[in-house]
């Protein structure tokens, strides 16, 4: 379950960040500071609601609720470091705009 769980919450985050694509597109006219607090709220809120939902699944399994919101936020985090670090590097060589628009 915790697996399908960590899996879900990285789906969703590619998802939301591919679905808000087009405010990182600063060619097309996208506002700098609007983009950045939308991309705060997203990044913030879906480790809040990773803890919160590791911390419930915690302490139904077995009681371990502190356990398992610290799993998901940290897979959750590596997830989203290692994503935003992939499409760094493809966007620098060629294939921009995958879940957002880097200038490199």
């Amino acid at each position: 379950m915790s697996v399908s769980v960590c899996l879900l919450f990285l789906v969703a985050y590619v998802a939301s960040m591919r679905a808000l694509l087009d405010l990182s597109d600063v060619a097309g006219g996208a506002d700098l500071d609007r983009r950045d607090e939308v991309y705060a709220y997203v990044h913030l809120g879906l480790l809040v609601l990773a803890a919160i939902t590791g911390f419930v699944i915690g302490r139904w399994l077995n009681g371990l609720g502190l356990g398992y919101a610290m799993l998901f936020v940290i897979v959750l985090l590596l997830g989203m470091l290692v994503t935003q670090g992939v499409t760094f590097e493809l966007a620098c060589h060629g294939h921009n705009g995958l879940i957002r628009h880097w200038q490199c």
